[in-house]
C-alpha cells in the first residue's frame, strides 16, 4: 500500500461578495485520508460543463475583469 500520498487538492470557486464583485479562484484544499474501506481517486484535468459556465460567471461584467495571483496560479 502506498502511504505517500499527496494530502491536498485544487478546487475551483465562485464567490460573489456582498458589493456584487465575483471571484474566480483555485483553492488548495485537504484531502482527508481515506477509510479503511475507501479509495482517494487523482484526477488530473475534468472539463467544465458549457450549462456551468452561466453558473460560475453569474452575471459578471467582463469589462471590469482584473487577474491577480502567481504566474504559476493566476
Amino acid at each position: 500500500m502506498n502511504t505517500d500520498l499527496n494530502r491536498t487538492g485544487l478546487q475551483l470557486r465562485s464567490t460573489v461578495s456582498a458589493d456584487g464583485q465575483l471571484e474566480i479562484a483555485l483553492v488548495d484544499v485537504d484531502t482527508p485520508a481515506p477509510a479503511a474501506d475507501e479509495v482517494v481517486v487523482r484526477v488530473e484535468a475534468t472539463p467544465i460543463n458549457p450549462s456551468d459556465i452561466g453558473l460560475l460567471f453569474s452575471a459578471a461584467d467582463f469589462s471590469t475583469v482584473v487577474v491577480s495571483g502567481k504566474p504559476e496560479r493566476p
